[in-house]
């Protein structure tokens, strides 16, 4: 295969991976139609086993790519935001919280039952579980190089899964008020706990 066949092939292998992301990540995994993310991305439903071995390995890979790319975001809107690094975790846990469209649904919330073993393949479990490490890692980097942030290694777990907890909360009740007041907490220096952050 040529250079420029194989970066076409690599260019359409990578929408099929990003349309079905955003598939899961709006609508779940059962949602996920070979057929129709074909048709989506404009391609045949035959041509799908030249980019993947099989349905399972394909939303694993889209798993993973969710997860990269919301630890990129995670980065890009605090770490880089004009250059200061002060106040960079709050700036995480708002933009965390903040209205997005479905498909940019945090994949932590919008897969966890699915990744849940035993119904869930093992590719897709285990894409699951490096996702959820590689965000942590980003959250603590991005705490580590804050000034103002002096959280103990214990109390950035507890953050974490106060964030994920109240977005999937939110997500699943359809009530806001759980992810609003728990970033009102971790935002707005009024208790101890708050003002580290």
């Amino acid at each position: 295969m040529g250079r420029s066949n194989r970066e076409q092939a690599d260019k359409n292998r990578q929408r099929i991976v990003d349309e079905t992301a955003a598939t899961m990540r709006g609508l779940g995994v059962a949602a996920v139609s070979i057929s129709e993310i074909m048709a989506r991305v404009g391609m045949t439903p035959g041509g799908f086993y030249n980019h993947f071995a099989s349905k399972d390995a394909l939303i694993a890979e889209a798993c993973s790519s969710g997860f990269a790319r919301s630890a990129e975001n995670w980065r890009a809107k605090t770490i880089s935001h004009k250059g200061a690094v002060t106040g960079t975790l709050k700036r995480l846990v708002s933009y965390y919280f903040a209205s997005k469209p479905i498909e940019k649904t945090c994949p932590m919330v919008a897969l966890g039952q699915d990744a849940a073993p035993p119904r869930a393949s093992e590719g897709l479990s285990q894409a699951y579980r490096e996702g959820v490490e590689q965000l942590f890692t980003t959250f603590a980097d991005i705490a580590h190089v804050d000034p103002s942030c002096s959280l103990s290694p214990e109390d950035l777990v507890v953050v974490f899964a106060a964030m994920v907890g109240a977005n999937m909360l939110a997500h699943s009740t359809g009530d806001r008020t759980w992810a609003t007041e728990v970033e009102r907490v971790l935002v707005t220096p009024h208790s101890h706990q708050a003002s580290n952050v």
